[in-house]
């Protein structure tokens, strides 16, 4: 069984993790792309006007994983495979408002890589509004 937990940000090294989210944000849409790509092909080739439908619940999901993801664990599946994390920059975890927040405005992230290249903690317009920020997890001692 696969479980999830929140990890311990490394609070301060958000400037070293520019690459790392991009990488993670590919990982999350080649995930979201073979999913969702999967049953709206079953959808299409049962009914095709159900395809159409399928197209809309598949945005609504996308969301919904940032979302669901960011808020419960401060990572997406992306993020926990390139060890970052997203914090509030108040206290640490971030609230599903705040993961909302950040989800809605991904489609404006164009504009939000060049928000990273010029904000001092290399904030995308929507870590910007909803105030928070991604940094590296703390790694782990061994157990030996």
């Amino acid at each position: 069984m696969i479980t999830f937990e929140r990890p311990t940000p490394d609070l301060g090294t958000e400037c070293d993790i520019v690459s790392k989210r991009s990488i993670a944000f590919v990982i999350d849409l080649v995930g979201l792309a073979v999913v969702l790509g999967i049953a709206t092909n079953i959808a299409f080739l049962t009914w095709e006007p159900l395809g159409f439908l399928v197209l809309a619940l598949d945005v609504v999901l996308a969301f919904a994983y940032f979302i669901y993801f960011e808020a419960k664990y401060g990572q997406t599946i992306g993020k926990m495979l390139m060890d970052i994390v997203v914090v509030s920059e108040d206290d640490g975890s971030i609230s599903y408002k705040e993961a909302t927040v950040r989800t809605l405005l991904r489609p404006f992230d164009t504009l939000g890589l060049v928000a990273i290249y010029v904000t001092d903690r290399k904030q995308r317009i929507g870590d910007l509004a909803a105030d928070t920020v991604v940094v590296k997890t703390k790694e782990k001692p061994d157990p030996l």
